[in-house]
């Protein structure tokens, strides 16, 4: 073997072992949290008030661990290194949950799955139509939510909510800032509907 062979030779080894050595940028984990303070016009009064927030629902798109955005069309952007450092669906029943308690003034409020034992009075299904936006641009909350009594088996009311929020740049955590955001004020204006809608019912039940 001549020497310009061998030369070659362990040049390609170097780099070979080299390029082992190289790794991708790490995962970048992201979470929701409460962030509401006890509200006047929220709190709620009166007795046997047990309430359950969920299930949730989500659209199919957004039922994985990565962080999903769009862009200014119809494609989604699923993120190879941003994620959620949970399932989201309970993530977002656990901050709606902590939430709701908060502004209601009421400890009684739960995030589903509850012990099927101690159903709570009054349960919040949600379907949420849209949670997601693009980085950098508009990012939307739509939701549709249910208001049951009598532990799950009465309706009560039904309600949706649209609200969206610009992000200040196109990094994951501006995105998840605002996700947030949007979460919060989704749970003061959900908090303000349902007490409305209990003291409906509880004038329509003294008739």
């Amino acid at each position: 073997m001549n020497n310009l062979l061998r030369c070659g030779l362990v040049a390609g080894l170097l780099l070979s072992f080299s390029g082992c050595g190289v790794s991708g940028p790490k995962t970048q984990y992201y979470s929701l949290f409460p962030g509401v303070e006890a509200n006047q016009e929220a709190r709620l009064e009166g007795d046997d008030l047990s309430f359950g927030v969920g299930p949730i629902i989500l659209p199919e798109y957004l039922q994985q661990t990565s962080i999903v955005s769009r862009n200014a069309g119809q494609q989604l952007t699923v993120s190879g290194v941003n994620a959620w450092g949970g399932d989201l669906n309970a993530t977002l029943s656990r901050v709606l949950a902590t939430n709701l308690s908060t502004l209601w003034q009421q400890d009684d409020v739960w995030a589903f799955p509850w012990d099927t034992r101690a159903r709570p009075n009054y349960q919040i299904r949600i379907v949420f139509e849209d949670f997601s936006g693009v980085r950098g641009g508009k990012v939307t909350l739509k939701a549709r939510w249910l208001l049951l009594g009598n532990k799950g088996k009465q309706q009560l009311a039904v309600g949706s909510q649209e609200l969206s929020e610009s992000t200040s740049s196109n990094s994951a955590e501006a995105y998840v800032s605002v996700l947030n955001n949007l979460l919060k004020r989704f749970s003061i204006s959900l908090s303000k509907e349902v007490k409305k809608e209990l003291i409906a019912h509880e004038e329509n039940e003294g008739h």
